[in-house]
Order: structure tokens, then C-alpha cells, then sequence
């Protein structure tokens, strides 16, 4: 085989490896969900303190027409509704309602509660990011 083959099949064989590695690049698809340093009524995130962080991820499936109890979150809380809808009221009588498919940054350190008004369960998965010895969630205490 002649010198210009021998460069022709490597340039072939360096364009099929090439073209693989693109396409497999290519596949990957990242999309930003969420970004912001807010809560979803508009105050603004907590600092972070210099203690040890520590991240907790819970499911929280939550029956038809079952509200949840007043309580807040010492912690940055954030989550993806998977199933169903769900209603978030906060001490101003403030409100947003998520659908399955929708995300939320929680209030911190704000009495609020949630309530499924639907008929079918509704499914969160709450991210929990706070200092290693902070509960996630305080219930509110009975006067």
C-alpha cells in the first residue's frame, strides 16, 4: 500500500472515530430546570453558615384532599412534584399551586403548609441542603 493509501484509511478511520465521539456528545442533553436565590413567594434564600452542610432527599406522597400540618423548614428546601397537583399557602395568605412536572424552592424559616385538592396522591421529591445538625422540618406547636 502505497503512503497516500495508508494516510487516506488513517483520515477515514480518524473521521469515523470522530464522527462516533460527536454523536455520542451530542446525546447528552443537560437542561437547567431551576436557578434562582429565591423562595416561590419571593423572599430571598438563607446564607450558608460555615457548618458541615448535609443534603437529604425524602419522597413525600401526600393523599387526596389530605393537607399537611403548618410547619417550616430551618433548611433551604427545594422539589419536583412528580404525580398529581398540590397548593402551598404561606402565613400571608400567599399561594402558589404546582403541577406534576413543576419544581419549587420552599420558604425557609416561614410557617406554611400544603394541601392535595385533587383526587389522585400527590408525589414531591424534596431536596433538603442545611447544617448537619438542623431538622428539615419543624412543626408548627399547637397553642
Amino acid at each position: 500500500m502505497t503512503s497516500k493509501k495508508v494516510l487516506l484509511v488513517i483520515n477515514f478511520i480518524c473521521f469515523i472515530i470522530c464522527s462516533c465521539a460527536e454523536k455520542k456528545e451530542k446525546d447528552i442533553q443537560i437542561t437547567t430546570i431551576l436557578e434562582t436565590t429565591k423562595s416561590w413567594n419571593g423572599t430571598l434564600l438563607p446564607k450558608f453558615s460555615s457548618a458541615q452542610p448535609k443534603v437529604t432527599i425524602s419522597k413525600v406522597v401526600i393523599p387526596p384532599k389530605a393537607k399537611l400540618p403548618r410547619h417550616l423548614h430551618p433548611v433551604i428546601t427545594t422539589g419536583m412534584l412528580t404525580k398529581g397537583e398540590l397548593t402551598v399557602t404561606d402565613d400571608n395568605n400567599k399561594q402558589i399551586t404546582i403541577k406534576a412536572g413543576d419544581v419549587l424552592v420552599e420558604v425557609t424559616n416561614t410557617i406554611h403548609f400544603g394541601e392535595n385538592t385533587g383526587n389522585v396522591p400527590a408525589e414531591i421529591i424534596v431536596f433538603y441542603i442545611g447544617p448537619e445538625d438542623s431538622p428539615t422540618t419543624v412543626i408548627e406547636k399547637k397553642h
